[in-house]
């Protein structure tokens, strides 16, 4: 059922593409990349145990990998994998491990997937910040004083993280 309404979706998309003469090909690749990680989330969610805890995040994996692909071929922005890597690893499998612990109710997927995708939003946002105003990668820099709030906030950042690892090992 699901494979027999992907194929009536993806037809209708190339019908409409070919009526309105609009580059389906070149434009909408990332979707047949984002609509098979979506099939496997929701067989994922419909399964139990290990299994669909291994396609929860597998699932979440190619979904995530798709639409950074789909925010690249848009903007043409594909210098962006030099940070972006991190909202897979370990930002979608934090996801799917989310997205599984939500539906089988088990809290201990939750916590870890959060904590997963705490780090892989501060990993990106470093990286945005490093590659894109420090480097320049994608042609966007930094001026002087956005660089020093932004070097500040990096710094403020990392010294609160320290500070609150230290307090709550201490408690224990």
């Amino acid at each position: 059922m699901v494979l027999g309404g992907l194929l009536v979706l993806v037809g209708a998309i190339f019908l409409l593409g070919q009526v309105v003469q609009i580059d389906v090909g070149h434009y909408g690749w990332p979707f047949f990349v984002i609509a098979p990680g979506v099939a496997i989330l929701f067989l994922a969610l419909t399964a139990r145990g290990a299994l669909g805890e291994g396609l929860a995040i597998l699932g979440s994996i190619v979904t995530v990998t798709g639409l950074i692909l789909l925010y690249q071929n848009a903007t043409d922005h594909f210098e962006s994998w030099a940070y972006a890597w991190t909202l897979i690893f370990p930002g979608a499998v934090g996801a799917g491990m989310v997205l599984y612990g939500l539906v089988a109710s088990r809290p201990g997927n939750v916590r870890a997937g959060t904590r997963l995708v705490g780090i892989g939003v501060v990993l990106f946002l470093l990286g945005v910040a490093f590659f894109e105003g420090i480097i320049g990668i994608g042609g966007y820099e930094f001026g002087r004083s956005a660089g020093v709030v932004v070097g500040a906030l990096i710094i403020a950042i990392g010294a609160f993280l320290l500070i609150l690892n230290l307090t709550s090992s201490r408690r224990r």
